[in-house]
């Protein structure tokens, strides 16, 4: 845990989200909406940078047929990047630092299984240059990583093994 949180219970079940004191940091905002991906990955202009408050929307493209994979990579240069990845028929969210640079023997992926709406996932990254927190549907479930990569690797972008629409509001943080 690196970036402070409130707590909250709701039916039973603990969620944390991020301190509201966090937006003042938030500089100016960039949005993209009913963005379609399908099978491939793309960039969006605007969207990068290693300190970031990122939040996603993310739905399949059509609700009768569930996408396989959908993807959000990060601190992302040629060589290297991090990444959050969502499975719709596993119900699993993976962040998975081994493309990072890390050279030492850590465990370099993590997993939860998340609820979903037929495909339907809100996200929010944290992105503080050598860490990551990852907000699932308002903080319902939360992982968090730390990045070893080049802080010049300021990339992010976004792939789907099927066909995703997706909203993206991405802030930098001063």
């Amino acid at each position: 845990m690196s970036i402070p949180r409130e707590l909250h219970v709701r039916n039973g079940i603990l969620y944390q989200t991020p301190v509201k004191e966090l937006e003042r940091l938030r500089g100016a905002e960039t949005v993209h909406e009913n963005i379609l991906i399908e099978d491939r990955g793309i960039t969006l202009p605007g969207i990068f940078g290693r300190t970031v408050d990122m939040e996603l929307e993310v739905e399949a493209a059509d609700p009768e047929r569930l996408y396989q994979k959908f993807a959000v990579r990060f601190a992302e240069n040629e060589e290297y990047h991090t990444g959050v990845s969502f499975r719709p028929h596993e119900s699993s969210l993976k962040i998975d630092r081994k493309f990072s640079g890390s050279r030492r023997a850590i465990i370099h992926q993590r997993r939860a299984e998340v609820r979903h709406d037929r495909g339907r996932l809100k996200l929010r990254l944290l992105i503080d240059r050598f860490s990551v927190e990852v907000f699932v549907n308002d903080g319902e479930k939360v992982l968090t990583a730390t990045m070893y990569t080049d802080l010049g690797a300021d990339g992010i972008s976004f792939h789907a093994d099927g066909s995703v629409r997706i909203r993206v509001r991405h802030f930098h943080l001063r």
